[in-house]
C-alpha cells in the first residue's frame, strides 16, 4: 500500500486577504512536469493558500533517477487567478509580454524554516520576466503567450532534498513562499442625495487618514455629489479596520451622521489626476 508523504510546500501570501494568504489560484504542472510527477509518483495537494508536493515512499528509487546531481529535477507550475478581481486587489501591474517568475535555485531568504523566493518585502517588477525568454522554453503553451499566467513557480529538488524528507527522518519537508502587496489606492467618497451639502465632512476615529474635499461633482442623471478623497493611498482589504464616519456641523456643533462609513472595494474604480498625475481611486458612492 502506497504511503504518501511531504516533498515541499509552497504558499502565496497576499495581504489583501483576512487571513494573509492569496484565495482563488489555480496551480497548473507544465507538460514536463505533469509527465514526470505521473511516472515518479508525485502527487499535488491543495492547501490554504497553495500546494504540497507529496511523493510516494515506495517510488523514491524511481523519484532519485529523476533527481540526478547533475542534472536536478525542478517542478514548475503555473499560476492562475481563477478570479477577475484578483489582479485588481494586486499592487502589482503587469502587461500581457511580462510575467512573475520565481524558484529555489538559489533561495535569499529563510525565516523560521520557511524560505521567500524574491529578495524585497514582497514580490516585484524585479522579479519578472518575458513571456518569450528562453527561462520559459517548453513552459508556456501558445494561450500562455497570448494571456500568461500571473507568475510561474520551478521548485527545484536534488538527492539530498530527497534525503532528507519521508515519514522516517523526522524532518519536516521545506516550505516556500511568497508575499504579494495589497493594492493601494486613493479612496473617494461620493455623498448624494440629502448627503450632498455643504457642511459635511469625513473623520477618522482613529485619526490615521486625513480627506481633502472635493467639492461637489456633477453626475450622470443631472444629479450632484459631494465627494471627499483621502489624502494619501490607503490598502484594499477584504475588511478593513478603518472607522470613517460622516460628520455635520451646524449652530449646535459638531454630529456624527453616519457612525462608520463603508470601505473601498475593488469592483469601481476611477481616475483622478492628482499633483499633476493620473491616479486609480476606488470610488464610494453613498446615497441617502
Amino acid at each position: 500500500m502506497s504511503h504518501f508523504a511531504p516533498l515541499l510546500t509552497f504558499i502565496v501570501e497576499h495581504g489583501f486577504y483576512d487571513d494573509g494568504l492569496a484565495h482563488g489560484l489555480s496551480f497548473q504542472p507544465c507538460e514536463r512536469t505533469a509527465s514526470v510527477m505521473a511516472n515518479a509518483g508525485l502527487m499535488v495537494k491543495r492547501v490554504p493558500g497553495g500546494i504540497t508536493v507529496l511523493f510516494d515512499e515506495e517510488l523514491r528509487e524511481s523519484l532519485q533517477l529523476y533527481a540526478g546531481d547533475d542534472e536536478p529535477l525542478d517542478l514548475v507550475f503555473k499560476v492562475y487567478p481563477q478570479e477577475a478581481a484578483f489582479k485588481s486587489r494586486t499592487e502589482l501591474l503587469l502587461d500581457s509580454k511580462t510575467l512573475l517568475y520565481v524558484s529555489n535555485h538559489s533561495p535569499p531568504d529563510e525565516v523560521n524554516d520557511s524560505i521567500k523566493l524574491h529578495s524585497g518585502p514582497f514580490i516585484s517588477m524585479i522579479d519578472t520576466i518575458k513571456v518569450d525568454s528562453g527561462t520559459l522554453d517548453g513552459v508556456l503553451d501558445r494561450r500562455d503567450k497570448l494571456i500568461p499566467p500571473f507568475f510561474v513557480v520551478s521548485l527545484r529538488i536534488d538527492k539530498a532534498h530527497l534525503s532528507g524528507v519521508g515519514s522516517s527522518s523526522g524532518v519536516a519537508s521545506k516550505r516556500y513562499y511568497i508575499k504579494i502587496k495589497e493594492r493601494q489606492v486613493f479612496w473617494k467618497y461620493y455623498l448624494m442625495g440629502a448627503l450632498a451639502r455643504d457642511n459635511v465632512y469625513l473623520s477618522d476615529v482613529d485619526g490615521i487618514a486625513e480627506f481633502v474635499s472635493m467639492g461637489k461633482e456633477q453626475l450622470a442623471g443631472q444629479r450632484e455629489a459631494m465627494t471627499f478623497r483621502t489624502e494619501k493611498k490607503l490598502p484594499l482589504k477584504a475588511s478593513s479596520d478603518y472607522r470613517f464616519q460622516l460628520k455635520e456641523t451646524d449652530s449646535n456643533g459638531d454630529k456624527v451622521i453616519i457612525k462608520r462609513l463603508p470601505m473601498a472595494e475593488v469592483t469601481r474604480f476611477g481616475r483622478d489626476v492628482i499633483d499633476g498625475s493620473s491616479e486609480v481611486v476606488s470610488e464610494i458612492y453613498i446615497n441617502c
